[in-house]
């Protein structure tokens, strides 16, 4: 009797991949640096990546629809063209960020690194995402806030996402692996990211109605 009334107990236990909620709720939740258990290895750090990546997307089309909403071209044009620009800098900097790993003999696994990554990325889109109406608000009631404003969002959820970054890769080292032994790939992938966030924004151009530096790539930055 009692061996039927267990089998037939609730289990006090949730799997970790069980629903899309629990996957965000985790998402969150490496966002903020507390430890998070990953569930069931390899195949729970696949499901997180993927999700965090398809989030940042859309979080990034929403920004990119905000910014561009004074104008229903550009609107319409930076739905694909931000997520586009996100996504490559991301895949672009992946291989440096391994290599790097590699180079420095740091007891480390890569696919933490990605993790760490790609919930780094996710971040940064949530800035984006969450300051959208905000920014979609002042580029059609003031001249001033508006530019003010789409460009600091973005700036701000560059600083957001290299902080999460920094600090979710230093929270999966290994008991005994030292912080500086990480610097090498930490500080390769977060310099190729914005190495190829400036071109592609430049090739990518017009994002913003306004003109930027930005537009002309590394050389308009250098030439101001």
């Amino acid at each position: 009797m009692n061996a039927t009334a267990t089998s037939f107990a609730p289990s006090s236990t949730i799997p970790s991949a069980s629903t899309p909620a629990s996957t965000f709720s985790t998402l969150l939740a490496l966002i903020t640096g507390r430890p998070v258990d990953e569930g069931e290895g390899r195949s729970r750090r696949i499901q997180l990546m993927i999700t965090a990546g398809l989030l940042s997307l859309v979080f990034a089309a929403v920004w990119g629809l905000a910014v561009g909403s004074a104008s229903l071209g550009l609107a319409l044009a930076n739905v694909y063209k931000v997520p586009m620009i996100m996504l490559l800098a991301a895949l672009f900097s992946v291989p440096a960020g391994l290599l790097a790993l590699r180079v420095s003999g740091a007891d480390y696994r890569a696919s933490d690194l990605l993790t760490s990554f790609v919930t780094a990325v996710l971040s940064g889109s949530l800035v984006l995402g969450v300051l959208s109406p905000l920014v979609a608000l002042y580029y059609h009631t003031s001249a001033w806030a508006g530019p003010f404003l789409g460009m600091g969002s973005s700036f701000l959820a560059l600083g957001v996402a290299a902080f999460v970054f920094v600090r979710a890769t230093l929270r999966r080292r290994r008991p005994g692996t030292e912080a500086g032994a990480l610097a090498v790939p930490t500080v390769v992938m977060l310099l190729m990211n914005a190495a190829c966030l400036l071109q592609l924004v430049a090739l990518a151009s017009p994002i913003l109605p306004e003109a930027t530096i930005f537009e002309g790539g590394v050389d308009g930055v250098i030439a101001r």
